[in-house]
Parts: structure tokens; C-alpha cells; sequence
């Protein structure tokens, strides 16, 4: 089980190209994945457990997704996909990854409520983590994604814009389709304990500390609430 510290800022969505060509200024692209988009189905229990404790900001929290990838268009590849556990008592954050029988193509096409879906969070019991209820699929989460490597200090450093959730199985009164959210969220990951300097100038046009829930702010606009 990985165990790993980051830290989250967030500004307007408009100012994500900004944002991108100030961190491009300093830091190297990812070698590997230097930029691609992002897809998540996010799995909850029927009364949204792990909603509910991140709204209520509980001291343990738990995220369950599967997630795989795709090129700058949003259109998925052949590439492999994983199904993710996070596990985050009080600042300190443990995570499982298991690779799912599965290619990023093949996913993008299932129904939300196919019995495959929601027999695959029974994986993460082979890697010690167990939930008390069942988790199920309840939306999909899709972003862009850039990735790099700051060489002054080796930190990696993420900037995702275009939040949206294209598809959800929410069965409560009000859900509809998502629109993309007013934000792109900036990721720091490594030794990085406060903002890297380059980012400074943008504090004033609002970059800010956030604990920024992709799936939080995402059901947020299915559900048609404010933001």
C-alpha cells in the first residue's frame, strides 16, 4: 500500500492556460505522461458514504474509482485501466491500485450499471481493504490532464482542467448532466510542503490552498447545487 502526501490549489478555469504556460516556464513535461485526459468512474455506497464523509471532512475518509486514459480529445485508449482505493486518515494518505481486466476503450463503453462494474470493488479486498457496505458505480468524471516534473526539487506537479461528468447513475431527484466547473485544480506531489515560488504570481488572480474533491464539486453540479 502506497503511502504519499500532496497538496491542491485551485483558480479560475479561465486562467488554466495561464497557469499551464507559467508552469511549462519552469518545470519539464512528464517523460512519461506529459499530458492525456482522465477518466474516473467513481463508486459510492447506496447512502454515498464517501460523500457524506468528505462533506462532514470525517478524520477517516475512503475514495473508490476506476480509472483509465485517453488522448487531449477526450477519446479513450487501448491502455490499461486500474481500480483505485484511497484511504486518508487525517493528513496522511494510502492508496491501493489494482489493474482490472480491462482496456480504457472497453470501459468508456459500459453501461454504469453492468454487473461487471460493481463486482470489481471486491479486488480491493485481496489488498486489505474492505468497506461495510457494497460500493456501486455512481458517475463518471472526466478531465485534461498535464503533467510535470519540477527539476529544482523532483516534485511532480499536475494541472487538470475541463472537470466534467459526462455520465452518472444517480437515481436521486434533480440529477442531470453535468456542466464543466469553473475551476482547474493544480497537484503537487512529492517533498512539496508549500506553494513552489514560480506559482506565486498567480495568488493574486486567486490561485488558493483548496482540499478539492473532483467528485464532490462534480456531484455538486449533477445534482444542480451550488458550487
Amino acid at each position: 500500500m502506497e503511502t504519499r502526501t500532496e497538496k491542491k490549489y485551485i483558480l479560475d478555469a479561465a486562467l488554466a492556460n495561464l497557469a499551464l504556460a507559467v508552469i511549462s516556464a519552469h518545470c519539464l513535461p512528464d517523460p512519461d505522461f506529459a499530458r492525456a485526459t482522465v477518466h474516473s468512474i467513481y463508486f459510492d455506497t447506496l447512502d454515498l458514504q464517501f460523500l457524506t464523509e468528505k462533506i462532514d471532512s470525517t478524520y477517516l475518509k475512503a475514495k473508490v474509482r476506476l480509472r483509465w486514459y485517453g488522448d487531449w480529445d477526450f477519446r479513450p485508449d487501448d491502455g490499461p485501466a486500474f481500480l483505485e482505493a484511497k484511504i486518508k486518515e487525517g493528513g496522511l494518505q494510502r492508496k491501493v491500485r489494482i489493474p482490472v481486466p480491462r482496456s480504457g476503450s472497453e470501459l468508456a463503453l459500459m453501461s454504469l450499471s453492468d454487473a461487471e462494474l460493481a463486482a470489481l470493488p471486491a479486488l480491493l479486498h485481496t489488498r486489505g481493504v474492505g468497506f461495510s457496505a457494497s460500493p456501486r458505480p455512481v458517475f463518471v468524471v472526466s478531465y485534461r490532464r498535464s503533467r510535470f516534473v519540477d527539476p529544482r526539487t523532483g516534485a511532480r506537479i499536475a494541472l487538470d482542467q475541463d472537470i466534467h461528468a459526462p455520465r452518472h447513475a444517480l437515481s436521486c431527484p434533480g440529477a442531470t448532466c453535468s456542466r464543466t466547473l469553473p475551476w482547474a485544480v493544480i497537484e503537487t506531489k512529492g517533498s512539496l510542503a508549500v506553494l513552489p515560488p514560480f506559482l506565486a504570481p498567480l495568488v493574486p488572480m486567486g490561485l488558493r490552498p483548496d482540499a478539492f474533491s473532483k467528485y464532490l464539486h462534480c456531484y455538486l453540479s449533477l445534482m444542480q447545487q451550488p458550487l
